[in-house]
């Protein structure tokens, strides 16, 4: 850990004098595209000399846990923002929402005779919202929106990669030891639930009346907006389905079929599930919902009022959820852990 805390402060140090020495670099500031972040508010001199005073600060006293957990608050609640989860969203979420079609075909049709009707509606609700055209059209808005905001991310993943690497330094210790203890089954379901505003808000945008949007008019959100172009469907469509899948797998952090596989699913039905199958991507979600936390305040704090705020907060309930999350995976853990050592 030590010779990653050494390469993360030196790259603090690099781009701090990058910063510097070429203002064009410095992504952040007034003109920063993306708003939900701290860092809309900071300009370049501010900005590099933070990330150089971060830099030093590491090489030199970074091996203390303080400090660590100095420099771990300062790239979650500074430098961090929500493009993360936007990325998450917009990239991999669509790409298992496939798989989880795939998936619900196959356990409707194995379950029950019932099934292949639920499966052929299934089929039938993707071929009215899909044509070549719709996915030619949703394929080249996910280009365009890589070629204006692509490098602006990559700058948000780097700042969460620092985050995650100061905070496993300064509280690894505490999460492998910590417990949850019978908090775990309370916790999980607050999880399950803290995803549900956004999963039903994303599917609503599959139908003519979508849930949560933003009026660019009056400058306000509003509970339901106009029906979107069917590209704009497609998208909802996909997003809400991965979001769906998360609230499940969330859900199968307490139930039976989270640690054996149901027996409706193909080669590996029956057989316990790997520990770290769960508890890896658990992990990775909730480290990404608590990197992205400060960033949803800082756009609920841009808003003009207070409703909007709120429902800002609602659909991305990132501060609450993160955490309940890494409690729920934790837990997970604990328990597969403890019935492992128990049989043998």
């Amino acid at each position: 850990m030590k010779s990653k805390v050494s390469l993360v402060s030196l790259a603090a140090l690099a781009v701090g004098a990058l910063w510097l020495a070429f203002p064009g670099t410095y992504p952040y500031g007034a003109a920063d595209k993306v708003t939900v972040g701290v860092t809309h508010w900071i300009e370049r001199d501010l900005g590099a000399s933070l990330m150089l005073a971060s830099g030093a600060l590491g090489l030199l006293f970074g091996r203390f846990r303080a400090v660590a957990a100095v420099e771990a608050a300062f790239f979650l609640f500074v430098m961090s923002d929500a493009a993360v989860l936007s990325s998450l969203g917009y990239g991999a979420i669509p790409v298992m929402a496939v798989g989880v079609v795939g998936l619900v075909v196959i356990g409707c049709v194995r379950r029950h005779p019932a099934g292949y009707v639920a499966a052929v509606l299934l089929v039938a609700v993707a071929a009215w919202l899909i044509s070549s055209d719709v996915i030619t059209t949703y394929l080249g808005n996910l280009g365009k929106g890589l070629g204006v905001y692509g490098g602006r991310v990559g700058w948000s993943w780097a700042m969460a990669i620092a985050a995650g690497t100061w905070g496993w330094t300064a509280f690894g210790d505490l999460i492998r030891h910590g417990s949850v203890g019978r908090w775990g089954r309370l916790v999980t379901v607050l999880a399950t639930l803290g995803g549900v505003p956004y999963a039903v808000a994303r599917l609503s945008w599959a139908t003519p009346w979508p849930l949560g949007g933003y009026d660019p008019v009056t400058e306000r959100i509003v509970l339901v907006m106009p029906g979107g172009d069917p590209a704009t469907r497609l998208q909802g469509l996909l997003i809400g389905a991965g979001a769906v899948m998360g609230v499940v797998l969330t859900f199968g952090l307490i139930s039976r079929w989270g640690e054996v596989f149901p027996r409706w699913m193909p080669i590996v039905r029956g057989r316990p599930v790997p520990v770290m199958l769960a508890v890896v991507p658990g992990a990775f979600v909730s480290a990404a919902l608590c990197i992205s936390a400060p960033g949803v305040l800082a756009g609920a704090a841009q808003t003009k009022y207070l409703l909007d705020a709120f429902l800002f907060v609602l659909l991305f309930p990132c501060p609450i959820w993160g955490p309940l999350l890494g409690a729920a995976v934790l837990s997970y853990w604990q328990r597969r852990r403890s019935a492992d050592q128990a049989i043998t």
